[in-house]
């Protein structure tokens, strides 16, 4: 496991010392939740506000955009000719693919989580009334990291390019967001529209969100958690069983 601990190291530091990628998964996320907040303010009221709204529903949509961030770092160019080493090393292929999604995941968590802590201290966006419901929350999101890394892996491994997995992920995701109502509600534009709105699993996501953030209710969190750590068991597993070292000279 030591080539696997230095590989993971490299990926963490690749990640982490990436401007663009940290200003994109902090940064960018925090615009877009206080203006998309503050631009839809006046429709909100009550017990939630704009800000608790897309503070959620932003914070998934960003966390979706992981697998994105898992294509770049397995196969994006200048990241890929780095790696070249490896591949001609005796090192298990698994190792490559595995240590991406684990970096990706890392990444994703602290960059996700450090979003919500400030959103909470700057303008007190509200993530459940009790410890046991911001820990759910916690590790709800964790297994959509998980999930979202394992994703971006796996079509790279079946695309064998970095540049035609992101092109799938961004359409697919800017889709299933606008159908989840993660940018605006969608619920409120009647039945036909709320109907095709379930095909989205962004929305089963959020939803299961704010059952535990606003009425402490758990009962949609535990199968949409555990269905996403076991396809994310599924996706890595995929990923090995097709990877082969020679998609890098691709």
């Amino acid at each position: 496991m030591y080539t696997l601990k230095q590989i993971l190291k490299m990926d963490l530091i690749n990640l982490f010392t990436n401007p663009m990628w940290l200003f994109y998964n902090i940064g960018f996320a925090l615009l877009l939740v206080l203006i998309l907040g503050f631009l839809s303010s006046g429709g909100y009221g009550g017990d939630i506000t704009a800000y608790d709204y897309y503070a959620v529903a932003l914070m998934i949509y960003a966390i979706a955009n992981t697998a994105t961030i898992s294509a770049n770092s397995f196969m994006e160019e200048r990241i890929k000719n780095g790696n070249m080493r490896v591949i001609y090393s005796p090192v298990p292929s698994w190792q490559l693919h595995f240590s991406k999604v684990i970096a990706s995941f890392v990444f994703g968590v602290v960059c996700h989580t450090a979003v919500g802590l400030i959103l909470h201290l700057l303008i007190g966006v509200h993530y459940g009334s009790r410890v046991i419901a911001v820990a759910a929350i916690l590790l709800l999101m964790a297994a959509a990291e998980l999930f979202a890394a394992a994703l971006g892996v796996f079509l790279c491994c079946v695309f064998k390019s970095e540049g035609v997995t992101n092109q799938i992920l961004s359409l697919v995701i800017t889709i299933l967001a606008l159908l989840g109502g993660l940018f605006f509600p969608v619920d409120g534009m009647g039945t036909a529209v709320a109907s095709v709105s379930n095909i989205s699993p962004l929305k089963w996501l959020t939803l299961a969100a704010f059952q535990v953030i606003y009425d402490d209710n758990f009962t949609l969190l535990v199968p949409v958690g555990i269905g996403l750590v076991v396809l994310s068991f599924l996706a890595a597993a995929a990923s090995a069983k097709i990877f082969k070292g020679e998609d890098y000279l691709l």
